[in-house]
């Protein structure tokens, strides 16, 4: 069974995820005063050597690709794997989290290619934050939505991905309309 440390990225010191799940949020297991920060803002699991993240208030969680990335909102009520070097917050930019697996030499980087390997139905993968395609050079013009709309009414589609594409078809509107 794999051991999670949460690394406070502003400083502080680590926090040891217990095994099973661990409320988190306003409290003294993160050391969070902060009320805008719920005592059950979400759930960590830490099960069979894997670690998943489920928001579970109304404020949602964040994760971000890397500290210079803007942080994206995870769904309320959804669970969201958590690999070693991941970062997520529980309010935008603060209270902010890196995972660190013990034994994190023997992991694969998150950001190497695992052919044959699959996330748990169970969980869903974060989506993208909005303008990046996970590492890829955005494209110079976004595809006119009716793109992203058959692409989601594609028979080939699981209903995670249907979930994804209208996500960022939500986020490409909101974006537009700013």
């Amino acid at each position: 069974m794999s051991n999670f440390v949460l690394v406070p990225v502003d400083g502080g010191d680590p926090v040891q995820v217990p095994s099973g799940e661990t409320v988190l949020g306003r409290g003294a297991l993160l050391g969070v005063s902060d009320k805008r920060v719920s005592r059950h803002h979400g759930l960590l699991e830490n099960l069979n050597g894997q670690l998943h993240l489920k928001p579970t208030h109304v404020n949602p969680c964040f994760m971000q690709s890397s500290l210079n990335d803007a942080p994206h909102s995870l769904d309320k009520d959804r669970w969201f794997p958590l690999h070693h070097g991941d970062l997520f917050s529980l309010l935008p930019g603060q209270y902010l989290y890196r995972v660190e697996a013990a034994g994190a030499e023997d992991v694969t980087p998150r950001n190497s290619q695992m052919f044959g390997v699959e996330e748990p139905q169970k969980h869903a993968e974060a989506p993208p934050p909005v303008g990046q395609d996970q590492g890829q050079t955005p494209p110079p013009d976004l595809p006119k939505e009716s793109t992203v709309e058959e692409e989601a009414q594609s028979p080939n589609r699981t209903g995670d991905q249907v979930c994804l594409l209208t996500a960022e078809l939500s986020q490409r509107e909101n974006q537009r309309r700013l």
